[in-house]
């Protein structure tokens, strides 16, 4: 297989899962509450960064796979 450079749209989408998941989930540890709308938001942003994080990989995969 070839080396595929990952995409703008996948580093972006990662990018954006992972710190709002930290947040999330350090906010719980530390004991933090945050507002309930700061909440819903991170998590309306972690559900439309995974479906275009799926999408980038396997369109990288494909682009691999084709040389």
């Amino acid at each position: 297989m070839n080396d595929v450079k990952p995409t703008k749209a996948w580093i972006i989408s990662l990018l954006v899962g992972s710190i709002c998941s930290l947040i999330i989930i350090f906010s719980k540890i530390i004991g933090i509450d945050l507002p309930d709308f700061l909440r819903r938001i991170l998590g309306i942003a972690v559900l439309i960064a995974l479906p275009v994080m799926v999408f980038s990989s396997i369109r990288m995969y494909k682009e691999a796979k084709n040389g």
